[in-house]
């Protein structure tokens, strides 16, 4: 009886080995279900200890942190440090919830893998938030997994990593004058 135990046992950890280790996070499969991952719980409510509503807005989560790769968050936080040095708004929309509100019926859909490479990908994605919006993310893949390297990636270069350089750098620019 014991051996047989043993033997369950060393198939189950074989299988769930093989499942979780497996896994080819480039394929496409891979990547929707990342995709999935991240923005569940974007433009929801959830409910605190004491039953109260609380949006996802106001959450302590920081989900720019947590999904975000490297690059972008540090030029996303070192913007927006300059931005409430100088009182301007770095975004007058959430980026996960494509709009400054979300709708009830918000959702997120994954239409289109494309371009991966071993370090890069674009998705295509439907976001509904009232109405559909169509929007592309650009995907890092660092730390073991894919993160958001860009909200608006585009092929003349002024996507959102570029808008966070020129604002630090009109910044640096201008004190170093005075």
């Amino acid at each position: 009886m014991k051996t047989i135990s043993r033997m369950m046992m060393t198939a189950v950890l074989l299988l769930v080995a093989l499942t979780v280790y497996g896994q080819d996070k480039h394929s496409e499969t891979y990547i929707r279900q990342r995709i999935a991952t991240i923005y569940q719980g974007v433009g929801k409510s959830t409910y605190d200890a004491d039953g109260n509503r609380v949006d996802y807005i106001q959450s302590p989560f920081n989900r720019d942190s947590a999904y975000c790769s490297q690059q972008y968050y540090a030029l996303m936080k070192q913007a927006l440090d300059i931005c409430d040095k100088t009182d301007d708004v770095l975004f007058d929309y959430d980026h996960w919830v494509c709009g400054q509100d979300f709708s009830d019926d918000w959702s997120c859909k994954v239409a289109k893998v494309y371009n991966v490479t071993d370090s890069t990908a674009l998705v295509d994605l439907v976001i509904h938030n009232f109405s559909d919006n169509e929007t592309t993310i650009a995907l890092r893949f660092e730390r073991g997994d894919w993160y958001v390297d860009d909200f608006s990636p585009t092929d003349d270069g002024e996507d959102d990593k570029a808008y966070f350089r020129r604002i630090i750098s009109e910044y640096d620019t201008k004190n170093r004058e005075h």
